[in-house]
This record gives structure tokens, C-alpha cells and sequence, in this order.
């Protein structure tokens, strides 16, 4: 995707995947640092860890108090959040949002952070069911000072779906369950009825119809799944490092034809 951004700009430049974990985390920005890059995009789970490390960070990011993009200022590193600009332009694609009423966001991660505050910026009210009660009630609370909604977190338990779900117009998967083998599986009870009229969004991008949106489907309800959102968020981040308008068109069908490649590898094909 950012290849093919890269070329239609005719930038001599190249974006490389690195795998991290938490405890290398500060290695790898002091060498992102030294090293002159651009940027870098922060993923599942250093999206909050990041921010510590930065030495600034734009209001998207100091808001949602997670990180996803990383812009090089001649050194000093500046933290934004795309995600959730991201996820709002592709939603509103898809689902006619509501002046009013009730949203529920599967998990309590940075992802999530991003899921929460938009909806709350378009005035939903929230619940919020985490398998962390501190993060979870964390998040709550940071909604809650931020915007005037309502914001009731849940514990990650079958009675809690049962009670979050009711009245709910619009259900968000914010975590990687269903992402890749071996966790191709919905986030969402079985034996728990989903909303019957809600809208349902997973931000595994993976496939066209993950695990939830299958789930959802087969329960009648509308449901896309997050290849929208990545490909919004990462434009945004694009126009952060570049300065430039992002090639839209060119980026979703690299994107396409990366995520046509993934599934078949998944398939054994």
C-alpha cells in the first residue's frame, strides 16, 4: 500500500515491517531516531507503550492517549493518532450514523482508544467490554472527561454481552480475535444474541468477511470488515510524513491485491 504510494509520487522511498516486542520497544525508537526515518506506524499492542518515548504529541494522540503514527521532525519524534479519523471516514461510508444512541466496542486497547473517542466525538454513548477491568474502566474514564456521553464499561463475560448488547445501534470488534490462524474466531459468544438492529464493524481487515462479520451476517444484521479503516488511516499517515495528497485509488488496490494474497495464503492455496 505504501509502495505503491511511494511510487506514484516518485519517492525513492521504502517501508520496511519490523517486528517488536515491548521490551525491545525503546531500541527500536532510538534507532528510528538516529537512523532519519520519516515516520513509522505503531501496531497491536505498543500503541499506549509508545507514547512515553515520543517527545510530542499531536491532539489525536494526547486525546485518545494511544499512538499509531510516528512523524520524524528532524529528530524529534511527534506521536499522532490516524486511527481514528481512520475509522470515522470509513464507518460513515458504510453506516448512516445516528444522532443519538447506544454503540458497544469489543475490547480496550490503543485500537479501541481510537473507536471510542470518535464515536463519542459524534455523540453516541458507550459501552465498553474488555478483558482488562482496569483498562477498560480506564478508557471509560478518559471518555468521560473528555466528552459529555455516557461511557459503562463491562467485564469479558457472556452475561455482560447479554446486558451491553441491548438497544445497541452499532457493535465495534477492536481486537485481533479473528485475525489469522490459529485465532480465526469471533470475538462474540455463540450462544448470545447479537442486537438485531445494529451495525456491525471489525477492524480485522483480514478478509472481507471475518469471523464476526460472518457472525453478524448470518444473524441479519449489515457488517464490513476494517480494510476501509486501514486504508484511511494509512493515507493520513502517508500525508504526515510526505506533505502530499495520498493516492487513494492507488493504495486501495495494492491494498487489494496484498490482503487477495494473504487470504489465499491462508486458504493453503
Amino acid at each position: 500500500m505504501y509502495g505503491a504510494a511511494f511510487v506514484a509520487a516518485e519517492l525513492d522511498w521504502h517501508y520496511e515491517a519490523i517486528e517488536v516486542d515491548p521490551p525491545g520497544l525503546p531500541a527500536a525508537i532510538r534507532s528510528m531516531r538516529a537512523d532519519g526515518w520519516a515516520g513509522a506506524n505503531v501496531t497491536i499492542p505498543l500503541k499506549e507503550k509508545v507514547l512515553p518515548l515520543l517527545d510530542e504529541l499531536d491532539a489525536s494522540a494526547a486525546q485518545t492517549l494511544a499512538s499509531n503514527t510516528i512523524v520524524n521532525e528532524g529528530g524529534r519524534l511527534v506521536g499522532h493518532n490516524t486511527d481514528l479519523p481512520g475509522f470515522l471516514r470509513d464507518l460513515q461510508v458504510h453506516w448512516q450514523v445516528p444522532r443519538s444512541g447506544h454503540s458497544l466496542i469489543l475490547g480496550a486497547g490503543g485500537a479501541a482508544r481510537a473507536v471510542a473517542f470518535g464515536l463519542a466525538q459524534l455523540g453516541l454513548e458507550l459501552r465498553v467490554i474488555g478483558r482488562s477491568a482496569s483498562r477498560t474502566e480506564s478508557l471509560a474514564e478518559d471518555v468521560r472527561r473528555a466528552h459529555p456521553v455516557e461511557v459503562t464499561a463491562f467485564p469479558w463475560t457472556p452475561e455482560s454481552f447479554e446486558q451491553a448488547a441491548g438497544q445497541c445501534r452499532l457493535v465495534v470488534n477492536t481486537t485481533p480475535l479473528g485475525m489469522l490462524p490459529p485465532d480465526r474466531r469471533s470475538p462474540w459468544p455463540e450462544d448470545v444474541q447479537l442486537p438485531p438492529d445494529a451495525f456491525a464493524y471489525d477492524l480485522v481487515y483480514t478478509s472481507p468477511e471475518t469471523p464476526f462479520v460472518r457472525q453478524a451476517r448470518l444473524a441479519g444484521l449489515e457488517a464490513r470488515s476494517g480494510a476501509g479503516m486501514l486504508l484511511e488511516q494509512g493515507a493520513l499517515s502517508y500525508e504526515l510524513w510526505t506533505g502530499l495528497a495520498a493516492p487513494r485509488e492507488r493504495m486501495r488496490t495494492a491494498l487489494d491485491s496484498a490482503l487477495e494474497h494473504t487470504q489465499a495464503q491462508a486458504a493453503g492455496r
